[in-house]
């Protein structure tokens, strides 16, 4: 099957060199470097005049020194070495408060990439994705969770570990688990619609993954929860990284042994089930299915040409 959006390929993530307490310096000096500009976990685009594509801003470690910003407090990161070099990501938000004024000096504008992540390659968008997903897990962890004192970045951004020297807790990425499933009865497929949505859109089931369950078991209980079929035969079929915030999809295909819709009004606007060719369709009646590079999509498709 086709590579999903948001999946690096050939990307070495070198643990060898993140444990390095000189890694920074010893990237610096590569003429291959690139390094991603964040805001908060955006990555930095250049806008042309027509706005109609939205290119990443990558630049090289003699150029960064000439950056009208002081690097020395930002986060920085190493995302790892693929095919062209290494890549590092750094964030601007600690050294620059104010975003507007971030843009000023910089140009361009740091996109949000829940809309304009289309725009990027495959490799753009699955360092942007790394880059983003790190940078928030340490926006969100910067204190200790066991002695509540300040977290410092360690290991290039790949473990937080506690200042307290009677503490010294180290802390590593967190990556939510989240199953999506395509559920399925003969030819006709069951799609959804949830309060946050884009407009019209309705896409196929999906929900976390709690304490003490199977994956399985999590499919099967999030669709009765949200519109009350039974399923059976739960199969995995590929999985995606979201970093929105934090997540990966696990996605999977199932059938349904019953075929009543009840649904929970808190979690869903409403459900139905369309036929395998009817789908298609469905955007000229008015109603969007999910984007194209989402795993939602994905499933979707494979299931329309009988693939999964």
């Amino acid at each position: 099957m086709d590579r999903l959006f948001y999946e690096s390929v050939d990307l070495d993530r070198d643990a060898v060199l993140r444990k390095s307490v000189n890694w920074r310096q010893s990237l610096l000096v590569e003429d291959s470097l690139r390094i991603l500009i964040c805001y908060d976990g955006d990555p930095l685009f250049a806008w042309p005049e027509d706005m109609d594509a939205h290119e990443l801003v990558v630049i090289g470690g003699l150029a960064i020194r000439h950056l009208d910003v002081d690097l020395e407090a930002a986060q920085w990161i190493y995302l790892g070495r693929d095919g062209n070099g290494p890549v590092m990501a750094v964030d601007i938000a600690s050294v620059i408060s104010d975003r507007e004024e971030a843009v000023r000096r910089l140009g361009g504008g740091f996109g949000d990439m829940r809309t304009r992540m289309a725009a990027l390659s495959s490799d753009e968008a699955a360092l942007a994705a790394q880059a983003r997903a790190l940078f928030n897990w340490h926006r969100g962890h910067q204190f200790c969770g066991a002695c509540g004192h300040a977290n410092r970045v360690a290991e290039a951004g790949y473990r937080l570990e506690c200042s307290n020297p009677d503490c010294g807790k180290s802390h590593f990425p967190r990556t939510d688990p989240a199953v999506i499933m395509l559920i399925h009865h003969e030819d006709h497929v069951l799609l959804a619609r949830s309060p946050q949505f884009l407009p019209n859109m309705v896409s196929v089931l999906a929900g976390f993954v709690e304490p003490g369950e199977t994956l399985e078991q999590a499919v099967a209980r999030e669709v009765y929860e949200e519109v009350g079929i039974r399923v059976k035969r739960p199969k995995y079929v590929a999985s995606q990284p979201w970093p929105f915030p934090g997540s990966l999809m696990l996605g999977f295909v199932a059938e349904a042994e019953t075929t009543d819709i009840t649904i929970d009004q808190d979690e869903i606007e409403f459900a139905m089930w369309v036929h395998r060719d009817e789908v298609p369709n469905l955007p000229g009646k008015g109603i969007n299915l999910p984007r194209p590079i989402s795993i939602a999509r994905y499933l979707l498709e494979n299931w329309q040409d009988r693939r999964i």
